[in-house]
């Protein structure tokens, strides 16, 4: 599968969007720092839903009236960052292709939304709440999945290669 989009990740590499980005330290840096106030903004807010599922965030509300309100904020997060993503992928895709992290974030990533707006919305805004097993369980999850998304971002800038390509350890 990873070696089918090798012509899609080269195409973009040759955009005018991919050179402008390429060629320019403050659109790199803005779009990075967007993308992380994005970031912040769904994490944030995903993990106030989760540490109130979990018995620890806000107890004067229900949980579901929580991420009743945040749903906007949190839609806010994700919408920055399908928007800022791309950018950032431009400046970089070469280097995102070769990067075995780029490939498990986008793969928690996928499973993350699909978590988000599947599983986690229907415990999160149940009426009467479900058990606090099952809460915890799926805010368990969702903090796994999320955190997970941000440190594969991480270490695609701290270990910017293919895994595959290294030898093992023995």
């Amino acid at each position: 599968m990873r070696q089918k989009l090798l012509p899609f990740f080269d195409w973009y590499a040759h955009t005018s969007l991919a050179h402008t980005m390429s060629d320019s330290k403050v659109l790199i840096a803005t779009a990075q720092i967007v993308h992380l106030v994005g970031m912040t903004l769904l994490i944030g807010t995903i993990m106030m839903v989760d540490l109130t599922l979990l018995g620890f965030g806000i107890k004067r509300h229900p949980a579901s009236r929580v991420a009743e309100e945040l749903t906007p904020w949190t839609a806010g997060g994700l919408a920055i960052m399908f928007v800022t993503g791309p950018l950032n992928l431009a400046s970089e895709s070469i280097k995102c292709y070769n990067a075995t992290f780029f490939w498990v974030k986008m793969g928690l990533l996928i499973l993350a939304i699909v978590f988000q707006f599947t599983v986690h919305k229907r415990v999160a805004t149940a009426d009467p709440p479900v058990s606090k097993f099952q809460a915890g369980l799926v805010a368990c999850v969702s903090l796994a999945l999320w955190f997970g998304v941000a440190l594969a971002a991480k270490f695609i800038g701290f270990i910017g290669d293919d895994l595959r390509d290294r030898a093992g350890p023995f």
